[in-house]
C-alpha cells in the first residue's frame, strides 16, 4: 500500500504496448505483501511474485538465480521454523510493508519500501529501508530482474544489536554485557544447533557439535555489508534456509562457505551485470551517446523496444505532504 499523504504524479501521457501505470503498484504490493508474509509463500496461500527464471541481486549478501533460491533468500531468510523461533534473533520478521516513493517506467520499476521488523522477544519493532530496481514480465507480470540496496542495514545493526544483546544473554544463560561477544556466541549456537538438525549424512558439515562451536565462535562475525563472504554473519543468514534444501545450503553453512560464504573480489563483484533482463528503462530518444557504457546485451534489448511504436508513461510517487 502506498504511504499517507503520498502524491501521485503523471508526468506523462499512457503507454502502448505496456501494461498500465496502476497494474505495476499492483505487483509491487503483492510484493510487499509476500515479504511481510513469508510462511504464506512457502506454504502456497501467497503466490510467489518471482518469474521462474528470475535474477535478483542483495547488495549486503550476493546474486542469486532462479525463484527457489531467490524465495528462500527474500523470503525464507525470515520464516523461522520451530528450532529457533522463540528465542532471540539478530534478523528480525518483517510485519509490514510500506512503499515509500515509486518511479514506474515500464517495464522497470524503481521503489523504495519501509519493512518493519519486529523482535518478538524484545518487543522492538525497527523499521528497515529496502530500495529496489525491477524488472517485470509484461505477461505475468511477475519479477524478471532485481537489484535491492538494504538501505543503512549498518545502522540498523548497531542499533538493535545492543537491545538485543540482554536477551540474548538471558537466553544463553551468559554473564557477559559485551555486545559484540554475545552475537558471535549467539550466532554459533544457533548455526551449529542448525547444522547438527539438518546437516547430517552426506549434508555433515562438522566432525561434532564441539568442532562447530569451536569454528564459528573463532571466525570473525563480520560487517553487515559482508552477508555474502567468509564471516560468521553470512552463515547466520543462511542457517535459516537449510531447513529448505539441505543439500544446496548445509555448505553454506559450513567451514567452507560453499559458493556463498566465501572471499569475493570487490572488482568483480561492482564490474559484473548478472541480471538476465535489463534494469535500464526504455526510452525511444536513445543515441550513440547515451548507450556509451552500456553492455551489448542491454543495447540489443533497448534497440529491440525502438523497433516499436512506444509511447512511454512515467509514473513518481513522492511520500509527504505537498
Amino acid at each position: 500500500m502506498l504511504s499517507k499523504g503520498s502524491v501521485l504524479l503523471l508526468l506523462a501521457h499512457s503507454t502502448l504496448g505496456y501494461r498500465q501505470p496502476y497494474e505495476y503498484l499492483e505487483a509491487l504490493n503483492t510484493f510487499g505483501a509476500a515479504f511481510s508474509n513469508p510462511e504464506g509463500v512457502f506454504n502456497g496461500s501467497v503466490p510467489s511474485p518471482l518469474s521462474p527464471d528470475v535474477v535478483g541481486r542483495i547488495d549486503a549478501i550476493t546474486t542469486f538465480v532462479g525463484q527457489d533460491l531467490n524465495a528462500e533468500f527474500l523470503f525464507g531468510l525470515f520464516y523461522q521454523d520451530t528450532l529457533l523461533a522463540s528465542t532471540t534473533q539478530l534478523i528480525g520478521i518483517p510485519t509490514g510493508m510500506t512503499i515509500q516513493s515509486a518511479v514506474v517506467e515500464p517495464p522497470v520499476v524503481a521503489v523504495s519500501y519501509i519493512s518493519d521488523m519486529a523482535y518478538p522477544t524484545t518487543n522492538l519493532t525497527v523499521p528497515l529501508q529496502i530500495d529496489m530496481f525491477m524488472a517485470f514480465d509484461d505477461d505475468t507480470m511477475k519479477v524478471v530482474s532485481y537489484d535491492a540496496i538494504l538501505r543503512r542495514i549498518d545502522d540498523l545493526m548497531a542499533y538493535t544489536s545492543p537491545l538485543l544483546a540482554p536477551q540474548i544473554a538471558k537466553e544463553l544463560n551468559s554473564t557477559s554485557t559485551n555486545v559484540t561477544e554475545l552475537t558471535i556466541l549467539k550466532t554459533a549456537v544457533d548455526v551449529c544447533a542448525v547444522s547438527s538438525l539438518y546437516c547430517t549424512g552426506e549434508n555433515q558439515q562438522y566432525e561434532s557439535q564441539d568442532a562447530c562451536l569451536d569454528f564459528m565462535s573463532a571466525l570473525p562475525f563480520g560487517e553487515s555489508w559482508q552477508g555474502g563472504m567468509n564471516t560468521g554473519w553470512c552463515r547466520y543468514i543462511h542457517k535459516n534456509l537449510v531447513q529448505y534444501r539441505p543439500d544446496v545450503h548445509c555448505p553454506h553453512i559450513g567451514p567452507t562457505g560453499g559458493d556463498m560464504c566465501r572471499d569475493r573480489n570487490y572488482l568483480d563483484v561492482t564490474s559484473t551485470v548478472p541480471f538476465n533482463q535489463t534494469l535500464l528503462s526504455y526510452n525511444s530518444s536513445y543515441n550513440s551517446a547515451d548507450m556509451k557504457g552500456i553492455t551489448d546485451h542491454g543495447v540489443q534489448q533497448l534497440v529491440k523496444v525502438q523497433t516499436e511504436s512506444v509511447s512511454m508513461t512515467t509514473v513518481a510517487f513522492v511520500s509527504g505532504s505537498l
